[in-house]
């Protein structure tokens, strides 16, 4: 079949990756898989080894690759268990696949089957077509959107993978080169869930004025956040809410808890089991008032003040780490249950990171855009950052 490594793939790819979880790599001979036997095929078709047609080595070959490429952490490690390609779980059945997958998380199987094992398939899914992408431009058969290797310019490659008409979500992390009120400035996006971020320092957490964290049921980044962080037992039960426990005591030390503090304030805690995906500081930034009818008020301002705020923080923790925080991962703020438009966020967030970056070039910075539409939105923003800078 024809293969084109573009966004429109990604549904067939994940559709396939969930067949090879159930049946296994031993089954991988009988199992009709055309779109991840043409994405083998292109991926060796310079390899030497290549002979005759595509086999389940091929097959297998590319997944252990794109799964290799996951950036470490619970995430590959998850992905590893749930194909069979960690030794001896080869011929392991489906559910003690899972079951060991959902152990590296410390979740229930239930819990890891409806959301975890989702996200492992769908970032298996964009390894595979990255790879695939980097050997369509090694081949000279263009730019692949979304190849992750090297830097992408705004203006050409991401305008092609967050096109309108494409199916599934953009590729990423996709490294982009911008142009921030004069300021070189490099920003990684990453179309996925922010508590799935491997080797970022810093995360940073949207919160309401009173520094209450969501629900850990919610599906939100301070839900999300919460929950990932969080001391579990092997049923999933919370033992220790690290994050929220952490928040009542500063809100004891320098605030009043149950009295809202200032829009835009930035309190950091420890990172607590997420500390095992690389990730060393938790920042919680009071980005949205509550309303008496249950809903949430922000403003662009409050968005610049409190990106500001996460980067003042960060450079005043810095040097007290080993080493150096070097990295920060933003949401969207305020685009959520805050009620602002993307676009006008991501540019209120854009207002200060362009600054801080001035100031402190050192930073690596990130975007996690937890829904594909809202990425799309993200990187057609992104593109009039391109190397000449914002349209006048």
């Amino acid at each position: 079949m024809d293969f084109s490594p573009t966004a429109a793939a990604l549904p067939g790819i994940v559709a396939e990756l969930g067949r090879v979880r159930v049946h296994g790599l031993l089954d991988l001979r009988t199992l009709e898989l055309p779109v991840l036997h043409a994405a083998s095929a292109l991926h060796g078709a310079n390899s030497p080894d290549r002979a005759g047609e595509i086999g389940p080595g091929d097959v297998e070959a590319l997944l252990r690759e794109a799964v290799g490429t996951l950036g470490g952490g619970n995430l590959q490690t998850a992905a590893a268990y749930t194909f069979g390609l960690t030794q001896g779980a080869r011929e392991w059945a489906a559910q003690d696949r899972r079951r060991r997958a959902a152990e590296v998380f410390r979740v229930s199987t239930d819990r890891f089957r409806k959301h975890h094992e989702k996200l492992v398939l769908a970032e298996t899914a964009e390894a595979v077509l990255r790879l695939c992408a980097a050997q369509r431009t090694a081949d000279g058969g263009g730019t692949g959107a979304g190849s992750g290797a090297g830097n992408v310019n705004v203006n050409g490659a991401v305008r092609a993978a967050s096109g309108s008409e494409q199916a599934g979500p953009p590729l990423g992390p996709l490294p982009l080169d911008l142009v921030l009120g004069g300021t070189k400035a490099r920003i990684t996006v990453h179309t996925g869930p922010i508590e799935f971020v491997t080797g970022v320092d810093i995360l940073v957490s949207s919160e309401n004025t009173y520094l209450e964290m969501s629900r850990t049921f919610r599906q939100t980044t301070s839900g999300a956040l919460r929950r990932a962080a969080a001391r579990q037992n092997a049923a999933g039960g919370i033992l220790d809410d690290v994050l929220a426990r952490e928040l009542h005591d500063w809100l004891v030390r320098f605030a009043a808890p149950g009295l809202p503090v200032a829009p835009g304030t930035v309190v950091a805690t420890s990172a607590g089991e997420l500390a095992t995906q690389g990730v060393r500081r938790i920042y919680h930034a009071a980005t949205v008032t509550p309303r008496t009818d249950g809903g949430y008020d922000t403003t662009p301002a409050v968005v610049t003040k409190a990106v500001r705020q996460v980067f003042e923080e960060a450079a005043a923790e810095r040097d007290g780490f080993a080493p150096p925080l070097a990295s920060v991962c933003l949401p969207v703020l305020g685009a959520g249950r805050g009620g602002l438009a993307p676009a006008a966020s991501l540019r209120a967030m854009l207002a200060a990171i362009g600054p801080a970056l001035a100031e402190r070039p050192f930073w690596d910075v990130h975007l996690a855009v937890r829904r594909p539409e809202v990425s799309r939105v993200v990187l057609d923003v992104l593109a009039e950052y391109g190397q000449q800078g914002p349209p006048s």
